[in-house]
């Protein structure tokens, strides 16, 4: 009850500013409300390269991303209520921008009443889903009818959401209660990383500079979803003492947890190495030969360079009854699906992966994702508002 009226009066002093603000003229300048970033800096690039506007990001606290490559000094502004000139000034910019991009669920976003001449767009930060979200998200159930309210004002926010397939599509339709209309299909910009050759060498040869444990070894990406309140991990559901006597010779294990996360006691041995938080994990999937995850949305991007993957979801069937899924695991992962360490060791040994599954699970769920997403998205875009 004390959350629900902090975050009724917080919206309240928002709306207020945003209000005011809205006296302003519409400019011709770009928005992006970043809490992740990695797609905004893609947009970021094409909008410079080939459009005459006005870029500003607004950085919001949980967002890892130091830098953004593009953007002037001033118009990197620190997002937060802790900030008060400059998250006003942020209000300001969101208030009178004809675009503005977000890439999560901004809970500021109930309070802003764009203008007609404003589009949103909404970028996420994940190429498909496994999890359900939004208002298929089970989790909010016991949520008062307010946060339910202000939960449908922040989806309605969203003039458009950019997707990489047709079942993504439908996804977001039922996540955030938005129709085809709603829907851009040309490809989530952060894919276009994986369909480039020089990106890809470049970014693989920053990580073995900085990782030479890792060279002439078959490297082992362990990358999990971030689960719930889980913000500090001191263990892993991994014997990694039993991976190096079966596998240690050959390969090389890289640990990567969710940007949120907190990895804490893990020493580094000469077969694993924790890479949470130091390394950037598109980076680190260009050098993976083999991925190993759970419910994390990682796969639908890797699957783009064909290489194996094994599925580790040791608690399928409580996961399934808290958080939800939106699909047969076993049906849909395109690669064995393991339950133990021992599991995923007999997968690797035994070379149980399949290159025409890896590739049908790629055909669907990046079909709008062909290295041109982002030049793709600006077309579609900017031709009915900068350029109006």
């Amino acid at each position: 009850m004390i959350r629900e009226f902090a975050i009724t009066v917080y919206l309240a002093v928002v709306r207020i500013i945003f209000t005011l603000c809205r006296i302003f003229p519409v400019r011709n300048k770009t928005v992006m409300l970043a809490s992740f970033g990695d797609n905004i800096q893609e947009v970021i690039h094409e909008v410079n390269r080939r459009k005459d506007s006005r870029v500003i990001v607004l950085k919001e606290p949980t967002c890892r991303r130091e830098l953004f490559i593009g953007v002037e000094n001033e118009d990197l502004i620190r997002f937060s209520p802790v900030h008060l000139p400059a998250f006003i000034r942020g209000i300001y910019h969101l208030a009178t921008a004809k675009v503005v991009f977000v890439d999560n669920y901004h809970l500021i976003l109930a309070a802003c009443n764009f203008r007609r001449r404003t589009t949103c767009v909404q970028l996420w930060h994940a190429n498909g889903a496994v999890k359900l979200f939004g208002l298929r998200d089970k989790t909010i159930h016991g949520r008062p009818k307010s946060a339910h309210r202000r939960f449908r004002r922040v989806y309605g926010r969203f003039h458009k959401v950019v997707v990489s397939s047709d079942g993504m599509a439908e996804i977001f339709k039922q996540a955030f209660d938005l129709d085809e209309s709603n829907m851009l299909r040309t490809g989530v910009p952060r894919t276009d990383f994986f369909h480039s050759e020089e990106r890809l060498g470049k970014a693989g040869e920053e990580v073995l500079a900085a990782l030479p444990q890792i060279r002439e070894r078959t490297v082992i990406l362990y990358a999990p979803t971030f689960r719930d309140g889980a913000f500090a991990v001191h263990d892993l559901p991994l014997d990694i003492e039993r991976m190096e006597r079966a596998l240690g010779d050959t390969h090389h294990l890289l640990i990567h947890l969710h940007p949120a996360v907190d990895f804490e006691g893990f020493e580094a041995t000469g077969f694993a190495t924790d890479t949470t938080g130091r390394h950037d994990i598109s980076a680190l999937l260009s050098v993976t030969d083999i991925l190993i995850t759970d419910y994390s949305s990682i796969p639908f991007e890797f699957s783009t360079l064909r290489r194996p993957m094994i599925f580790y979801p040791y608690d399928l069937e409580e996961y399934e009854s808290t958080r939800g899924l939106w699909f047969d695991y076993h049906e849909t992962a395109p690669g064995p699906v393991v339950h133990t360490t021992e599991g995923i060791i007999r997968a690797i040994k035994e070379d149980t992966f399949s290159p025409e599954a890896i590739e049908a699970f790629d055909r669907v769920w990046n079909k709008y994702a062909d290295g041109h997403a982002t030049e793709k998205l600006i077309d579609a875009l900017y031709k009915n508002t900068i350029e109006d």
